[in-house]
C-alpha cells in the first residue's frame, strides 16, 4: 500500500511483494514543482533552517520521511533569486584573449566553458542531491524558457545545458553613497548631515565584530598589556632655535599634541581641534613631517598609559564575510566588505597640499564618528612615506592628553644646543634642571570668609581628559636635515613633429 497524491488529495494505492505488503509512504508526482522537499535533504545552513522554520508538515518526496517540507518550486524561487545576485552565466563561447589564442593557435590551444554546469551548481549552492537539483533545474528552465530564442539557437537562463559561475558583486550602492557623502561635505552640509550619519552608520556597523580572513580584529587594542606600547611624534624647527630649546625643556607640552588654538587641520582633524599624529617607529614619524633640507627635527617617544582601541585600516582590506547567498541581507555584506577596500585605501592615500582643504573632509568626519558615535580611541593606518611597511596613528582628541609634568615651584630649566672648543662649534644637546632646597612649609592660615577670590577662571587649563600619554624623556633626539631622498619613477616624455595634411 502506497500514499499517493490524487488530484490534489492524499490517498493510498496498494501494491504486493514476494514478502508482503508495501506500506510505505509516497508524494511523487510528475510534476517537480509539486515535489516536496524536507530540511534532512538540505545542507545548505540558512535553508535548512527556513524549511525548518516555515515549512509545512508533509511527506519528502526524496528520503520520504513526513517532516517539514517546502515545494521544489518554493525553492527554485530562493535559488533564482540568489544566482541572480551572486552567480552569472558563462559565455558559450570564447571571448577576447581566449578567442584570440583560439584564432591564433587553431588545433594547439582548446576551450573550455567557464563554470559548472547549472545542475552540479545548483546542487553544491543549495546543498541537495542531483535529483533534487535537476527538478530545480526543470522549474526554472520552463520558467524562463523563450521559443523565439530557441529557435534561434540562443541559450535561455537556467537551460539544463548552462553553465554558472560565481560573480564579484561589487560595491557601486556603497561607492555611490560615498560619493553623494562626499559631495555633500563640500557642497552642502559641512557641520551637520543627517543624511551623513546615515552613510557612515551603515559603512562601519557592527565594527568591533569585524574580523579579517587572517581572524584579525578591525579594531586593535594599543597600549601598556599590547604589542604597540609607544608612539613617536615629530616636529620640525626651521631657523627656530629659541623654540627648539623650549620644547627640549618642556617636550611634554611642545612635542605632543599642540594646543587647541594652534591646532591646524589635518587628515583626520579640523582646525582648532587638537589631536595626536604619531608613528611606531621613530623613523616613520621622520618622515611624515617632510622636514625641508636645513632645518631641525625633534622626535620624543611616548608610552601609551592606558588601553585605547583603534581602528586598523589595513584590516578592512580583508575583512571576512560569512553568510549565505540565500539570505536576502548577504549581498549587502559582501558589498560593504568590498567598499571597505576601497575605503582602506582611500583614508590613508596622499593628498596634494593644494587639495587638503576639500580632499580632508571627508576623512575628517570619518576620524569625528569614530570618535563620538563609535566610542572609538584612533586610528592606526600606512605610512605612505617610507618605503617599507611601517604605521602611523592618530589620537583622538579625548585620547590625546599627555601626563603634565609637575616640576617644582622655582625649578630653573637651561636647554644648550650647541658646545664650542678649539675646533669650532659642534652640536651638543643637554638639558639642566635645577631644583631649589625645599622651602620650610608655612602653617596654613585660617580662611578669611569676607576675602572672595574673584580670580577669573582660566578655562583653557582645565582639562578633564584622562591623561593617555606619558613622555619619555631618554627618548628626545634631535635631528638635521641634511639631505631628502625620493623614490620615484621616471617616465620618458616622447615628442612627434608632423606636417598637417593637405
Amino acid at each position: 500500500m502506497r500514499r499517493a497524491r490524487l488530484g490534489g488529495c492524499w490517498g493510498w494505492t496498494f501494491s504486493t511483494t514476494q514478502k508482503g505488503m508495501d506500506i510505505s509512504p509516497s508524494n511523487e508526482s510528475d510534476e517537480p514543482a509539486t515535489k516536496r522537499i524536507c530540511a534532512r535533504c538540505v545542507d545548505e545552513p540558512f535553508l535548512k533552517a527556513l524549511i525548518g522554520a516555515a515549512g509545512v508538515e508533509a511527506y519528502c518526496s526524496y528520503c520520504e520521511a513526513e517532516s517539514r517540507t517546502i515545494t521544489i518550486e518554493e525553492l527554485a524561487d530562493h535559488v533564482e533569486t540568489a544566482f541572480d545576485h551572486h552567480y552569472e552565466r558563462t559565455p558559450t563561447e570564447p571571448e577576447g584573449l581566449e578567442a584570440a589564442m583560439l584564432s591564433e593557435n587553431e588545433g594547439s590551444y582548446s576551450w573550455k566553458r567557464h563554470g559548472e554546469q547549472v545542475l552540479w551548481a545548483i546542487a553544491n549552492a543549495a546543498g541537495i542531491k542531483e535529483e533534487a537539483a535537476g527538478d530545480v533545474v526543470s522549474v526554472l528552465e520552463e520558467r524562463h524558457s523563450d521559443h523565439e530564442s530557441a529557435k534561434m539557437g540562443e541559450e535561455c537562463p537556467f537551460d539544463k545545458n548552462s553553465y554558472y559561475a560565481e560573480k564579484n558583486p561589487g560595491c557601486d550602492e556603497f561607492s555611490a553613497k560615498w560619493s553623494e557623502f562626499e559631495n555633500g561635505l563640500k557642497t552642502e552640509a559641512r557641520f551637520f548631515s543627517r543624511s551623513a550619519q546615515v552613510t557612515l552608520d551603515e559603512i562601519f556597523a557592527d565594527l568591533p565584530n569585524l574580523r579579517t580572513s587572517k581572524a584579525s580584529p578591525a579594531v586593535m587594542s594599543v597600549g601598556p598589556e599590547a604589542e604597540i606600547k609607544s608612539l613617536y611624534r615629530a616636529r620640525v624647527f626651521a631657523a627656530e632655535d629659541e623654540k627648539l630649546e623650549e620644547a627640549l625643556k618642556y617636550p611634554w607640552e611642545h612635542l605632543g599634541p599642540p594646543p587647541m588654538l594652534a591646532a591646524t587641520a589635518g587628515r583626520m582633524n579640523a582646525r582648532g581641534i587638537s589631536v595626536f599624529y604619531g608613528a611606531i617607529e621613530s623613523a616613520t614619524a621622520l618622515a611624515e613631517v617632510r622636514p625641508p633640507v636645513g632645518s631641525k627635527v625633534a622626535i620624543a617617544k611616548f608610552t601609551i598609559e592606558r588601553s585605547l582601541k583603534l581602528l586598523d585600516v589595513e584590516a578592512l582590506k580583508s575583512v571576512a564575510i560569512t553568510g549565505s547567498i540565500f539570505d536576502p541581507g548577504f549581498m549587502g555584506l559582501i558589498q560593504r566588505a568590498n567598499f571597505l577596500e576601497i575605503l582602506s585605501g582611500r583614508i590613508s592615500r596622499p593628498v596634494m597640499p593644494n587639495e587638503e582643504a576639500f580632499e580632508y573632509l571627508a576623512t575628517q568626519a570619518v576620524a569625528d564618528y569614530l570618535a563620538t558615535e563609535a566610542k572609538l580611541d584612533g586610528i592606526i593606518f600606512p605610512s605612505v612615506q617610507v618605503g617599507h611597511a611601517s604605521s602611523n596613528v592618530v589620537l583622538f582628541h579625548h585620547s590625546s592628553r599627555v601626563t603634565e609634568v609637575e616640576l617644582p615651584k622655582g625649578t630653573d630649566l637651561t636647554a644648550i644646543l650647541e658646545q664650542h672648543d678649539s675646533d669650532g662649534v659642534s652640536p651638543d644637546y643637554h638639558v639642566w634642571e635645577v631644583v631649589p632646597r625645599t622651602p620650610a612649609t608655612a602653617a596654613p592660615s585660617e580662611p578669611d570668609p569676607f576675602n572672595l577670590d574673584l580670580t577669573p577662571v582660566n578655562y583653557e587649563l582645565f582639562d578633564p581628559r584622562i591623561p593617555s600619554l606619558k613622555i619619555d624623556f631618554a627618548s628626545v633626539t634631535v635631528h638635521h636635515i641634511k639631505a631628502v631622498n625620493f623614490n620615484a619613477d621616471e617616465y620618458p616624455v616622447k615628442r612627434y613633429h608632423t606636417v598637417e595634411p593637405e
